[in-house]
């Protein structure tokens, strides 16, 4: 099938990228073969007392980092109200997790999955403390904003540093994050976020309902919703308000890619489609980046329930009107139907995924790309050898070295080929143990 032809618009030109250590101090600039990429308990120290100093300074840091316009945006809750507030969130975790567990029963599957999660999260513990401390201490990371008026509609959003929003307004990520539509959270985007910011780029993080709080139409509405909001509010945060990238990860890939897809043909057919409530101008994503992305939700029914999301939960969540829609909410068939009336309008497509991948075997996204190039849309493939669902996006960013899925991804934002180093976050034993044992 030949490609049609379609006007795109003309990528902005790269910047100059500084190869920063994950802790963004100018004297954590790494250099390529010196081994400073090597993990050191004694850097390591002195970047946690440097992220302290910062944090007693968050509030003036943060005043020269935002504009008056992007200051009013902020919640400025009390003392009580914050209390308040995380209570009630406590609650409401509480009954919902009793929900969930209804569905799951008591499975030896998700039962073995659990504590392989569990003690794949304490091996990988000092990393994950050391995001931590960054995510509510430093001055650059503005927390659940609101974005909506339904339960979760909220984001964080990642500044870049004060040097690179000197250079001007900066290049957006919009970035939704996966957790196989029930353990969701914005705050599972916050290392990738952290490395693009550190090289100049805006992120925002985008919440959603999870399952039982809400079903497939609730997240697509709230990933809809947030997207939204970036589009008309980003340039009060820094952002240049016409270079916008979608950064969608498992879950979060297949809820950006069916609002993408579904937001084009709206715009084409000038009429209602599922999965593009409320509205928002497709032309303004400049390009969309599928990591690990679960695109054919019916091909993956079987394979999910074997590994524990038992196919009366996986239906359950994937219905509209209380009948399962696996097809009808697969970017995949959707792409397939629609046809070359959406494919040749959509943005630039890069998918991401690992060979080694036992949650969403890669032929899924063999697949979507196939379907994609058939509909006419410029869309790649990028395969990593022998990694998993979780590497690309946790693993290998704390082992140090070069981040090739930041590099990947900021690659596509930037419009030329960047290549980064920074410096280990944990040993690289404790890394390989956490593989080991990783369900994903």
């Amino acid at each position: 099938m030949s490609t049609p032809t379609t006007t795109r618009r003309k990528p902005l030109a790269p910047l100059p990228l500084s190869q920063t250590g994950p802790f963004d101090s100018a004297e954590d600039l790494s250099r390529q073969g010196s081994g400073e990429d090597v993990f050191s308990p004694s850097r390591m120290a002195q970047q946690f007392g440097r992220m302290a100093s910062e944090g007693l300074n968050r509030d003036r840091e943060r005043a020269g980092l935002l504009s008056p316009e992007a200051q009013a945006q902020l919640p400025h809750p009390t003392m009580m109200e914050q209390w308040g507030a995380r209570m009630s969130d406590l609650a409401l975790i509480s009954k919902l997790a009793a929900q969930l567990s209804m569905y799951l029963g008591i499975g030896w599957r998700w039962c073995v999955s659990f504590w392989c999660l569990v003690l794949f999260s304490v091996l990988l513990l000092p990393g994950f403390l050391q995001m931590v401390v960054f995510y509510f201490v430093s001055p650059r990371v503005l927390r659940s904003i609101p974005y909506g008026l339904q339960p979760r509609n909220r984001l964080d959003i990642f500044l870049p540093r004060k040097e690179w929003r000197q250079r001007g307004p900066r290049r957006t990520v919009i970035f939704v994050t996966g957790g196989a539509w029930t353990i969701g959270y914005k705050a599972w985007g916050a290392l990738l976020a952290r490395r693009l910011s550190q090289r100049g780029v805006l992120v925002f993080c985008l919440d959603y309902r999870n399952f039982p709080q809400g079903n497939a139409s609730d997240m697509l509405e709230d990933v809809n919703t947030g997207i939204a909001w970036v589009l008309r509010n980003a340039t009060a945060f820094g952002g240049d308000g016409r270079s916008f990238h979608l950064v969608g990860q498992s879950a979060g890939g297949q809820l950006a890619a069916l609002a993408l897809i579904a937001q084009v043909h709206q715009q084409q057919q000038q009429q209602p489609t599922v999965g593009s409530s409320p509205a928002w101008d497709p032309s303004m994503i400049g390009g969309f980046v599928g990591v690990s992305g679960t695109y054919n939700l019916y091909a993956l029914a079987d394979h999910l329930h074997k590994r524990g999301l038992y196919r009366n939960l996986f239906e359950a969540i994937h219905s509209l009107d209380g009948k399962p829609k696996l097809r009808e909410l697969s970017p995949t068939y959707l792409i397939r139907k629609v046809g070359e009336s959406v494919g040749r309008h959509l943005p630039p497509v890069l998918i991401l995924h690992g060979t080694a991948d036992k949650s969403v075997p890669m032929e899924v996204a063999v697949e979507f790309v196939a379907a994609l190039k058939e509909a006419g849309a410029d869309a790649q493939l990028k395969l990593y050898a022998g990694k998993t669902h979780t590497k690309p996006i946790v693993e290998d960013p704390m082992r140090g070295g070069r981040d090739e899925l930041m590099d990947d991804v900021l690659s596509m934002v930037v419009g030329s080929e960047c290549h980064n180093r920074q410096m280990a976050m944990l040993p690289s034993f404790l890394i390989d143990l956490a593989s080991m044992v990783c369900p994903f």
